[in-house]
Order: structure tokens, then sequence, then C-alpha cells
């Protein structure tokens, strides 16, 4: 039996996967709240931030890799994964109208405080998000070495040539060397972090702010 060839990487596949998954997020709004000209508690407007915040950045991921951009789109992973991380732990605060209030007069997320007391900040959110979704918090702890200046920035424009024991760095903006695997990896991780982020959107929405405002989607 003869051995078939691995099928090529179909980015575009990939790509328009994410585009997809980000705008099931725009049916969210008119599908919990209501139609336009409806009420709006607070903590639904951090809810309508997140879905623009998410859209944008799918929007942007695409560009990013399909111009080949991989150190920029990179970080963007985990910007997205900052999204789902802020929504997830609105499940545990206890007062979501306070909350709300607190978040619309430019309040830091890490003043809320979960049912037990505990400051929100990003160490509890991607651990307490880690319980659920194992190897999460090493994804969030690998691309934030993306977003800050890092050695991450090094070792990704050192390049080796054939038959040559010298390690070259680019600094170019793009990187064309970059091989199916790799960009597929990349393109991977930012699809997982937005479905991950549609997902916590939705379930809060559904669960949470159906308990809360006693709305029926």
């Amino acid at each position: 039996m003869e051995k078939s060839e691995a099928e090529p990487y179909d980015l575009e596949t990939a790509l328009r996967k994410i585009e997809k998954t980000a705008a099931t997020l725009l049916r969210i709004p008119p599908k919990y709240i209501g139609p336009t000209g409806t009420k709006v508690p607070d903590i639904a407007w951090y809810v309508f931030a997140a879905i623009r915040k998410t859209t944008s950045l799918s929007h942007a991921f695409c560009l990013l890799i399909r111009a080949k951009n991989t150190l920029a789109a990179t970080a963007l992973i985990r910007l997205q994964l900052d999204t789902a991380l802020r929504i997830s732990g609105l499940s545990l605060i206890g007062d979501l109208d306070d909350a709300g209030a607190k978040l619309m007069n430019d309040e830091s997320y890490r003043s809320l405080r979960s049912r037990d007391g505990e400051r929100l900040d990003d160490a509890l959110l991607h651990r307490n998000l880690d319980k659920h979704y194992p190897g999460l918090s090493e994804a969030y702890q690998t691309t934030s070495s993306f977003v800050h200046l890092s050695a991450s920035h090094i070792k990704s424009g050192l390049i080796e040539r054939p038959g040559v024991s010298t390690l070259f760095f680019h600094m170019n903006g793009t990187d064309d060397a970059q091989s199916d695997e790799e960009i597929a990896g990349i393109v991977d991780w930012f699809d997982q972090a937005t479905e991950l982020t549609a997902n916590m959107i939705e379930d809060f929405m559904h669960f949470r702010y159906v308990q809360e405002y006693g709305r029926q989607a």
C-alpha cells in the first residue's frame, strides 16, 4: 500500500473559521438583550466591549497572518485570551450590578473581588480557567512574552542557513521563511483562543445574565 502524501495546509480555510467564529458573536446582543433601543445594564456594556474587541482582534490577526507578520499576530493571541479571562471572571462575582457600575466608571478590573474576597488579578483568572481548560496557563504565559519585549523576540528572529554555522538575525517586519507547520501552530492557538472567548461570552450571557435579570433567549 502506497503512503499518501500529507495534505497541504489550507491557511485560508483556517482563517475563515476564525472569522466565522467572531461573526457569531454579533448575534448575542439582540439574542439576550433585545432590539435596538432596549435598556442595557452596565455589565452588558462590558460584554458588548468584549464582543467588539474579539471581532476586532480576529480581523487584525487574519490580516497580519495574510501579510506574513507572524510576530505581531502571535501577540494578539495573548490579547484574545485576556478577554476570555475577564469574561470568565465575571462568574466569580456576586454583585454584577456593582461590578458593572465600577467598570463603566473606569475602575480597574483588578479592583473587583470574587465572592470569596479574592482580587481578580490575571494570575487568579488564568489559574481558575486552567482548571477547566488544562494548558491555558501555559499558553497565557508563553504568548505574554510576545506582548512585552523579551527573549521571544530575539529567538524568533534567529535563522539558520544551510551549510553555514553562523546564526543570522532578521529584522524585517514580515517573515517569509515561516513553515506551514509554524504558521499552522500560531493560527491554531488563535483559533482556540477565539473559540474560548466566544464560549465565555455566550455562557456568561446565557447563564449569568439570564439568572440575574430574568431574560430568556
